[in-house]
């Protein structure tokens, strides 16, 4: 019997260490630099993944608050390389949203064109710790091919960037925020 309670003992703490062992390597592994596929942590990374459906007029796409200078922006959120090429295009009107929070997969020098769109926009560009690379007016083009409008483009590489109809761009970086 003696036996038989002490080879369960080193069964169940072979399993303690094994299962020990797991979790040191998962946690060791998502804290690694994952350059494969460019993470990266941000100001605004876990209230990305807390993004909520958006509503009329952007149905299919996520919102969220985004603070920016002291204010809180409710912005449509475009997180795929589809819904950051459509982006503001053919939209005269915001509905309840200040404007959209376009999310990078990683660090970019992405240009921005405004073909398509009829209204001016401004765009500020945010760096991954959120700080303000730059912002720019940005004039409609709406019955040009894409390749025949002004391009925009940010001082460095960014990882966020926000249009808001002109004059809406609050100065300052951009943070997490709630509503109220």
């Amino acid at each position: 019997m003696l036996g038989h309670r002490r080879a369960l003992a080193f069964t169940l703490v072979g399993v303690a260490i094994v299962v020990v062992g797991v979790v040191l390597a998962v946690a060791v592994l998502d804290s690694g630099d994952d350059s494969g596929s460019n993470a990266v942590s941000s100001p605004l990374s876990a209230s990305i993944a807390r993004q909520v459906p958006a509503s009329a007029p952007f149905e299919g796409l996520g919102e969220l608050n985004v603070g920016i200078g002291g204010r809180c922006l409710r912005l449509a959120v475009a997180d795929s390389l589809a819904e950051r090429v459509a982006g503001l295009r053919d939209h005269t009107d915001l509905g309840p949203y200040d404007g959209m929070l376009f999310v990078f997969p990683g660090p970019t020098e992405t240009a921005f064109t405004m073909s398509g769109v009829t209204v001016p926009l401004e765009i500020g560009f945010y760096a991954p710790d959120g700080s303000r690379r730059n912002a720019v007016l940005m004039r409609p083009c709406p019955h040009k091919a894409e390749s025949e409008c002004p391009v925009y483009r940010a001082d460095g590489q960014f990882l966020y960037a926000v249009e808001t109809l002109k004059g809406g761009l609050p100065a300052g970086p951009v943070t997490a925020c709630s509503p109220g």
